[in-house]
């Protein structure tokens, strides 16, 4: 049983939806809008000590905050379906291992969840070694008889070779740079790094993206 008291929405970002249901304890607070508490319109307060079991999560909006040269920060709440395309800023902020990774960031075989890092120094492996601050790209998640590893390629003169790294593998990973366009909804469903701010750029300006979450009883 864990006791720990936070806001239902740092819950929310931290949470891992692979361990969803919980079940969570009102301490104290009020509630907005989005569930049967919401009736016309109104603001409803919890009752303290009531019991909430979250069975899903879905991110219903955006909130961003705009920066400029020579102004305030600005922040803004953005619907999904907001137009245009985004570019990521690669977040400067080491990952200290494979596992941490794949814990925060959605790895899958199709492309847009193919992300790409590099390590300082080499790594080296079984199939070769892994050049310092040499790219590559995390293709797949496997699990063979209860032992998880990922599946990755590097290009070298354009050829493809693949190579795999434990969970375990230690060191410091960063991102890399990422030359193409997304949508917001695409941002939120492959590029936002759980509990992480995204810095992207549109129109030449820098905004930093925090998914809101809403959660379902």
């Amino acid at each position: 049983l864990e006791r720990m008291a936070m806001s239902l929405d740092k819950f929310t970002c931290s949470l891992d939806a692979k361990t969803l249901p919980r079940v969570v304890q009102i301490q104290s607070g009020y509630y907005f809008q989005g569930s049967v508490y919401d009736l016309f319109g109104r603001e409803w307060s919890f009752s303290n000590g009531e019991l909430l079991k979250i069975i899903g999560i879905s991110v219903t909006r955006l909130t961003a905050e705009l920066q400029s040269e020579g102004s305030k920060t600005t922040t803004v709440d953005l619907s999904l379906d907001y137009p245009g395309l985004f570019r990521i800023v690669a977040d400067k902020r080491p990952y200290t291992s494979i596992r941490e990774i794949v814990d925060l960031v959605r790895i899958s075989p199709e492309r847009l969840g193919q992300p790409e890092f590099c390590s300082p120094i080499d790594l080296q492996l079984t199939e070769g070694t892994i050049q310092a601050m040499e790219s590559f790209r995390l293709t797949a998640l496997r699990t063979e008889h209860g032992d998880s590893h990922v599946e990755c390629e590097v290009m070298r003169k354009d050829s493809r070779h693949t190579f795999t790294l434990k969970l375990s593998q230690p060191g410091e990973f960063y991102e890399c740079d990422d030359d193409q366009f997304y949508t917001l909804k695409e941002l939120v469903e492959w590029k936002m790094p759980k509990g992480r701010r995204r810095t992207v750029t549109w129109l030449c300006f820098p905004m930093k993206l925090v998914s809101k979450a809403q959660t379902y009883k």
